[in-house]
């Protein structure tokens, strides 16, 4: 949650623009799923949704919020970290991993950790959609956006004691998960970064 506050609304056109390439009868799995919003668009577009958080409250908001658009028997929500996905799920078993502004409340190593998770976890040709916020290349855009990043982090602790910081490499990180990277944009000064990549159909 502390991430989306700090994306000041940015995170919903993300979700619109990542949901875009999710297509009917695909099995998506949502990684740190928060409130929903992007498991939501994603059963909007017909696919099968398994959302994943470790925060009860916002499972219990994105309970509710699927509720009232009767789109609860599409998105099945479970609570559990990140960090136990190779316990729960079988290799192979969704078409489509997602994530947004997660990675950012994770450890390095955690990070690489669960990127390899998410690889195994794809069917061969599946598709990762990965969403956070990384450094700007430009170091004379890292100022101001450190600037107006502090405040914003001090409020974030204060209303939900979670810190965050920006994902180093985060594009680098999911290739050496074996992630074939497809394309790499950056919005909000180059402050967050949309990485897809696809598993090897070899694989």
């Amino acid at each position: 949650m502390g991430i989306r506050l700090l994306s000041l609304g940015r995170s919903e056109r993300l979700h619109a623009r990542m949901a875009e390439s999710v297509e009917a009868g695909e099995r998506v799995l949502d990684v740190g799923c928060g409130t929903g919003s992007l498991a939501l668009r994603c059963a909007q577009k017909g696919a099968e949704v398994t959302g994943i958080d470790s925060s009860p409250l916002m499972l219990d908001v994105a309970s509710h919020k699927l509720a009232a658009l009767d789109l609860g028997d599409k998105v099945d929500l479970i609570q559990m970290s990140a960090i136990d996905l190779d316990e729960k799920f079988e290799e192979g078993t969704f078409d489509v991993v997602v994530s947004s502004l997660m990675f950012s409340e994770l450890s390095d190593d955690e990070q690489r950790f669960v990127l390899r998770e998410c690889y195994a976890l794809l069917r061969s040709g599946g598709r990762l959609l990965l969403a956070d916020e990384v450094e700007p290349k430009s170091w004379w855009l890292r100022i101001p956006t450190r600037i107006l990043r502090l405040p914003l982090v001090v409020i974030t602790y204060i209303l939900t004691q979670a810190s965050t910081k920006a994902v180093a490499d985060l594009d680098e990180k999911a290739a050496d998960a074996g992630f074939t990277i497809q394309s790499v944009d950056r919005s909000m000064l180059g402050g967050l970064m949309l990485v897809v990549g696809a598993k090897d159909p070899e694989d």
